[in-house]
């Protein structure tokens, strides 16, 4: 069947919209289908003026015109053809990857000025945007060459941000992450050598410690470990990370265990953090969807069915295995503006979170308003929960017109070998605390809790005054890209069976 040709269509709209500011008639060539073999037939300046009306819009700040033309090029950019080229190869000949690096730039500058403000309108701009990128991306070796070395510094740099919303940060790491999975060896030696390149590795290094979003963390984490090779890291990250323990950490994370020795790594860095740290994790003893009970990955590596509690995104995330009966993981993720109510209750020797939600939610082939999330007694989520969600939404949560915040303190804990660990109070449960008493006065008939247990497992020794190593035993197996992110063990927790002789108690701020 011989191609159909609209001429000049398009440019048509792109010339009204420019002229006239009215952009009616290019939001109706989006929602028009062009099934059956339609081609868009444009001039040699389409992509300049396309350049330019994006540019007037980025200036004016108005993203929702952006999106538009950056849908049409999603949809449509196939279709179009340039002095008989056809599609993306000949945009990317005609420049579009330099005029796509400005129009990131304006865009970026727009949303640094939001202050992490979080706004549907940019963060579609710049999944748009994206799309469009990966496109160009996987056009063609040429396209694919430009957009790495034009947008992996730029995205590192989107990613260490503070003023840019987590959620944007986000979907650039993904895919970058994507897109460096394809590097060419060549490329990646030319643009890792890169002296800005090397400073914002350092920049990413330090966004992996305070960034309060455990998605985004790994996210990271990966694309460092993604640009440099294993020996690589080995002599750069005791720059990324100024603490020697956090570096060693990151050192023992191999490329073929990336998800297990990940999770060790940030399971560390967010429970040595104390008062500073933006995740909190928790083992859940059991997740239910209204009547409907959610199921733990399965894999040999997850000891634990943990929830993790962003502060940074505010929000409450957890993985669950996919329907499918495969060994993908689907993460939950529950935003707080879709959180109507939530109440913390103690039934049956277990605390129970039941999140409200304002809509219903999916989870695989299961819909329902309400989460319950089923947690230890001895576990203390109630400070988690009011910094994810607030007190206002806390159910029988009366607010008191001031409120005091304490530092939280660590124990250290002197075992018969001499060896420290680092325990923060609010983790210190009541059966932990009677552990502290001479090891004579223990109950030593009572079984310790498997979750005790785990933690035994979990703690490292580490050498008197020194810091220098702490490592967890936690083993999140593998991921589903998804919308939202997972957080990692606050702290580190102590057996009940380990032998105590003395314990002293500091403000963590001193010790780092």
């Amino acid at each position: 069947m011989p191609v159909r040709r609209r001429e000049g269509q398009l440019e048509k709209c792109l010339d009204d919209a420019t002229r006239k500011n009215d952009f009616q008639a290019l939001e109706q060539f989006l929602e028009t289908d062009f099934s059956g073999g339609i081609s868009h037939k444009c001039s040699k300046q389409f992509l300049n003026k396309l350049d330019k009306l994006i540019c007037q819009e980025l200036d004016s700040e108005e993203v929702k015109n952006v999106s538009t033309m950056m849908n049409i090029l999603q949809k449509q950019g196939r279709n179009i053809t340039i002095l008989g080229e056809i599609g993306f190869p000949a945009m990317i000949e005609y420049g579009l990857v330099q005029k796509m690096a400005n129009w990131f730039e304006k865009a970026q500058e727009i949303i640094q000025n939001t202050v992490n403000e979080k706004n549907d309108k940019y963060a579609t701009l710049f999944e748009d945007f994206f799309d469009v990128l990966m496109i160009v991306h996987d056009t063609s070796s040429k396209g694919k060459i430009q957009v790495l070395e034009n947008f992996v510094l730029r995205t590192c740099t989107l990613a260490t941000d503070k003023r840019i919303n987590i959620y944007i940060q986000q979907e650039a790491v993904r895919k970058l992450n994507t897109m460096l999975d394809s590097m060419p060896r060549d490329t990646r030696k030319k643009i890792i050598s890169s002296e800005e390149m090397q400073e914002v590795m350092n920049d990413m290094g330090k966004r992996i410690l305070e960034a309060g979003d455990y998605d985004l963390q790994v996210a990271i984490t990966e694309a460092l470990c993604r640009m440099t090779s294993e020996k690589q890291r080995q002599e750069l990250a005791s720059q990324w990370f100024s603490m020697e323990f956090v570096s060693n950490a990151f050192k023992e994370i191999k490329d073929s265990e990336f998800e297990t020795d990940c999770r060790k790594f940030l399971n560390q860095v967010n429970g040595i953090l104390g008062d500073k740290r933006r995740v909190f994790t928790y083992p859940c003893l059991s997740a239910m969807l209204c009547e409907h009970e959610l199921q733990i990955p399965a894999d040999d590596n997850l000891e634990e069915f943990w929830i993790d509690f962003n502060t940074g995104s505010k929000s409450v995330s957890f993985y669950v295995a996919a329907d499918d009966g495969s060994h993908q993981w689907e993460t939950v993720c529950i935003p707080e503006e879709e959180v109507k109510t939530y109440i913390i209750e103690e039934k049956d020797k277990k605390k129970l979170l039941t999140i409200h939600l304002h809509n219903p939610m999916f989870v695989g082939i299961q819909e329902g308003e309400k989460i319950i999330l089923h947690f230890d007694s001895a576990l203390e989520i109630v400070d988690a929960a009011l910094k994810v969600y607030g007190a206002n939404k806390r159910r029988g949560f009366t607010k008191k017109n001031t409120m005091s915040v304490a530092k939280t303190s660590v124990h250290v804990i002197f075992d018969e070998s001499e060896s420290q660990v680092v325990v923060p109070e609010s983790q210190v449960s009541p059966l932990e605390k009677n552990s502290c008493k001479p090891l004579e006065d223990k109950d030593t008939h009572s079984p310790p809790h498997q979750y005790l247990q785990t933690q035994k497992k979990m703690n490292q020794k580490l050498n008197k005054g020194d810091l220098e190593t702490v490592k967890s035993k936690i083993n999140p197996g593998k991921r589903k890209v998804s919308e939202a992110s997972m957080v990692v063990l606050s702290a580190a927790r102590l057996s009940m069976q380990s032998p105590v002789t003395a314990v002293n108690t500091c403000k963590l701020d001193a010790m780092l």
